[in-house]
């Protein structure tokens, strides 16, 4: 029976992660309908004034760049656990 054979077919850590990923996936699905929803409100005219709706505009689609960011970031610690198992 050779090594690679033996391992399980995902360490705690993978598991965990997946897991992770998932509900991370989850909430940044709901940051980005929130941001829209919310840009959707600050431009209609009669809802805001310029410097209040100009403000959320820009706040959320700050938030939505963080999100994708910490999505690649997630994804690139993924990968590390996955080379670590696999050099290991």
């Amino acid at each position: 029976m050779s090594q690679e054979s033996s391992k399980p077919d995902k360490t705690p850590l993978e598991v965990d992660l997946m897991h992770f990923d998932d509900d991370f996936v989850e909430f940044a699905d709901y940051c980005s309908f929130m941001c829209d929803a919310f840009a959707c409100l600050a431009m209609r005219e009669d809802y805001l004034g310029g410097n209040t709706a100009g403000g959320i505009i820009r706040y959320s689609s700050r938030i939505k760049r963080r999100v994708e960011v910490l999505k690649e970031d997630l994804g690139k610690i993924y990968e590390k656990a996955y080379r670590i198992r696999k050099i290991g």
